[in-house]
């Protein structure tokens, strides 16, 4: 089990998603003993396991949850970084791309009308 470094955040998260459900209605519905629940808010300390199992019991897509605890970057939860990302891409889109961003450039900054 990994324990959570920035517990505080993740406990506020718990109870967001859990509408401040009771810690007996979190550990039915997640599946996790009741006493060991317990310790984790008496402690503010979660794992990971457990803020997987508790977003997949409410219906919170775990990858999300991970991204939102901070124990994954939103680039680590995508798996595409930087060049990578290109690779995925027709050369129709990054040619695309490429003329949207040249045309973006040239286009005059428009003033406001107040001006």
């Amino acid at each position: 089990m990994n324990n959570i470094s920035d517990s505080n955040n993740h406990i506020d998260w718990l109870r967001e998603i859990t509408h401040d459900d009771s810690i007996n209605k979190i550990s039915q519905q997640a599946s996790i003993p009741y006493a060991t629940l317990y310790k984790r808010f008496k402690s503010n300390e979660l794992a990971t396991d457990e803020i997987i199992a508790i977003a997949r019991s409410y219906g919170i897509n775990p990858v999300e949850a991970l991204v939102k605890t901070n124990i994954i970057s939103d680039e680590e939860a995508s798996g595409v970084r930087g060049d990578n990302a290109l690779r995925l891409c027709s050369i129709e889109s990054i040619a695309h791309e490429i003329v949207r961003r040249d045309n973006e450039k040239t286009q005059p900054v428009k003033q406001p009308e107040n001006a």
